[in-house]
């Protein structure tokens, strides 16, 4: 049976993306593992002292994750839940936790809008561009329903090689959806000799998923992404994160706010 990881700090934000785990999870026959991570709190001071001991910190957290695990199975009895907790950095720790159990998917809430949550700031990303698994990030508000439409969101003129082809078609057939692949560019900015060629092998390698192609013409990355989303009832967004890609363009300082706040369906990051 695969595995989806969901992570909480016990914010709306996270519980959202927890029910929609736990949906997911319904419909893929999957187990379910909730993991907290947590820290020492430290009072400021010109002498930091610890508030909580370690072993207080691993009291609430374990008390507060296994309240989350009894009210999700409730909500989801056909679903096999389970909890953890580990001390330390959510990227991390989470990190090191999917590499160990190698979940299909790692299902997070989008808080990029929230700064008062406890991963704003940025995890959020981190964890996106780190984790070599499938990261998906459900904005609050977004409740679950059947994927049925696809949208992956690419560069034509980077190196086919460095794109997560076999997993994009890997999702499109275990979701059942259709998939889409959107390039923007704007007056052709994005177009070189070798585009022609990268074009044919991203379309060798997707042919079994039967895409649907689709160009959109734009300066505004962001917004050209979000009336493609809107207009065509797209359900989940695919980007894939690494060093000056697509995702990093538009996940860069002075597109995240942005982005996070428009894009109100999850996005996939697959490495």
């Amino acid at each position: 049976m695969s595995l989806i990881i969901t992570a909480t700090d016990f914010s709306t934000t996270a519980g959202h993306a927890l029910r929609y785990a736990a949906a997911l999870a319904t419909k893929h026959k999957a187990q379910l593992m909730v993991l907290h991570s947590y820290t020492i709190p430290v009072a400021i001071s010109e002498t930091p002292m610890p508030v909580m001991s370690v072993e207080e910190c691993r009291e609430v957290a374990e008390k507060g994750i296994a309240k989350v695990v009894d009210e999700l199975t409730v909500s989801f009895p056909d679903v096999a839940i389970n909890g953890v907790t580990m001390l330390g950095d959510i990227t991390e720790v989470l990190t090191d936790y999917a590499n160990e159990k190698n979940p299909w998917m790692i299902v997070l809430g989008n808080s990029l809008h929230d700064e008062d949550s406890v991963w704003f700031s940025g995890n959020l990303i981190d964890i996106m561009r780190e984790l070599h698994h499938p990261v998906l990030a459900v904005p609050t508000g977004c409740d679950y329903k059947e994927v049925a439409k696809l949208c992956f969101a690419c560069d034509y003129k980077k190196d086919t090689t460095t794109l997560p082809l076999g997993m994009i078609t890997a999702i499109a057939h275990q979701t059942g959806a259709a998939l889409h692949v959107l390039n923007v560019d704007h007056n052709s900015e994005h177009f070189n000799t070798d585009t022609p060629e990268v074009n044919e092998v991203l379309h060798a390698a997707l042919a079994v998923a039967k895409p649907e192609y689709h160009y959109a013409e734009g300066e505004d990355i962001d917004a050209a992404i979000q009336d493609f989303v809107d207009n065509n009832d797209i359900d989940w967004l695919i980007v894939a994160p690494h060093k000056h890609s697509f995702f990093e363009r538009i996940f860069h300082k002075s597109h995240t706010k942005a982005l996070a706040k428009s894009i109100n369906i999850p996005l996939l990051a697959l490495h």
